[in-house]
């Protein structure tokens, strides 16, 4: 459940360091290097992570401006993948391997054409195969630099992470409740109350 419809889990991550006041320039052109592009099947891609508009999934071309809501970001990593079933790959290999072997009167295939085979196998299945899309919604409130990612998977929200970190060359630190209570306890200087052996 999106951040449009209503209650989710999030995790909140902190920007460190100052936001470059050439970010309303750069964002667009930092985004599209990381723009999410469909699985290329020919190559025998698996799986394809970017950029989208959470306001309309399927543009290919947003900028800036079009995330941007006053002091708000609203954006969406988007994630394709495909997948098999490796029973079905295996008996298709099996089932070609064991024609080449007649059709050749061979009692065995050689290495380098049993990998050529699956390759070429691995791809047409790809091919064959729908993707599975999810979206991982985040909103960056521009005054505060704080982010809310709207993922609860550890793997997720690195991926996240990462990608944000790339795009716009800032980094982010989770803020998890242990860190912010620590943080306030000594901020209020009541180490000695709450650490007390």
């Amino acid at each position: 459940m999106g951040f449009r419809a209503g209650s989710l889990t999030v995790r909140r991550y902190a920007v460190l360091g100052e936001v470059p006041e050439s970010l309303a320039r750069t964002a667009t052109n930092s985004l599209k290097r990381y723009v999410f592009k469909p699985i290329d099947d020919s190559r025998g891609e698996k799986e394809s992570f970017g950029w989208v508009n959470p306001r309309r999934f399927l543009d290919k071309s947003f900028a800036w401006e079009d995330l941007v809501d006053g002091h708000l970001a609203f954006m969406a990593l988007r994630r394709d993948r495909k997948s098999f079933s490796p029973v079905l790959f295996r008996a298709r290999r099996d089932e070609r391997i064991e024609r080449i072997r007649t059709e050749k009167k061979i009692a065995k295939i050689s290495r380098q054409q049993r990998l050529a085979l699956e390759e070429e196998l691995t791809v047409e299945m790809l091919k064959e195969t729908s993707p599975q899309s999810s979206f991982s919604e985040i909103v960056w409130d521009l005054n505060s630099n704080l982010v809310l990612m709207g993922a609860a998977s550890n793997t997720l929200c690195e991926r996240i992470q990462e990608v944000f970190e790339a795009t716009f060359d800032l980094k982010l630190r989770p803020m998890f409740p242990a860190l912010i209570g620590g943080e306030y306890i000594a901020a209020q200087g009541l180490e000695q109350e709450y650490f007390a052996t």
